[in-house]
């Protein structure tokens, strides 16, 4: 293993075990539970994904910087389906969520089918581990952008709506943390 991986899985490795494993989020207010599971399951889950995107060579780029590296016959841009267009091709190409379904693509079958299993629309799990990884990083940019604490990762199962769908979860953290640690470990073992 080159150095460069060396000293990332060291991060990654501490990080995790200080911000994820062992870190809990504590309130001190009188007459309350010092660790409430949907605000430090909140927490966790904003690590979890940062820590996935750390270990992609792949940086975010603007896509207003994306568009200016483009052709030159991208403007002026038409209209708005050529717009739309153009940002689903950005997507495609430089948005965090690929990274994080790469991750979890790199499990082994056996654990994707876990997760698919504790990951249900319509009473049915979903066929692909590319729609667990979405749904988890909605569930992590949904608190960083809107302040909505995530409340689907439970020790318990949890039924909600998301986007018209009905769903069920019943992925705890210490699940997630499971494959977590596994996807970590296959990530650098593919680097060796």
């Amino acid at each position: 293993m080159k150095d460069e991986d060396k000293d990332l899985f060291l991060g990654v490795a501490s990080k995790y075990v200080f911000l994820v494993k062992h870190g809990d989020w504590h309130v001190d207010i009188d007459d309350c539970n010092p660790v409430i599971d949907y605000f430090t399951n909140s927490f966790k889950l904003v690590s979890l994904f940062s820590l996935i995107e750390s270990l992609s060579s792949e940086k975010h780029e603007d896509f207003y910087d994306w568009l200016q590296k483009q052709e030159d016959d991208t403007f002026p841009i038409a209209d708005k389906l050529k717009l739309k267009s153009l940002y689903e091709k950005y997507k495609n190409t430089y948005v965090s969520i690929r990274r994080c379904v790469r991750f979890f693509e790199r499990l082994p079958p056996a654990r994707q089918a876990e997760l698919r299993a504790g990951f249900k629309v319509r009473g049915k799990p979903v066929p692909e581990i590319k729609a667990v990884a979405e749904f988890l990083y909605n569930l992590r940019s949904k608190f960083v952008h809107e302040g909505e604490f995530v409340l689907d990762i439970a020790n318990i199962p949890v039924m909600s709506r998301h986007k018209t769908a009905e769903t069920v979860t019943d992925i705890s953290i210490p699940t997630l943390l499971r494959m977590f640690e596994e996807g970590v470990l296959a990530y650098f073992h593919r680097a060796t």
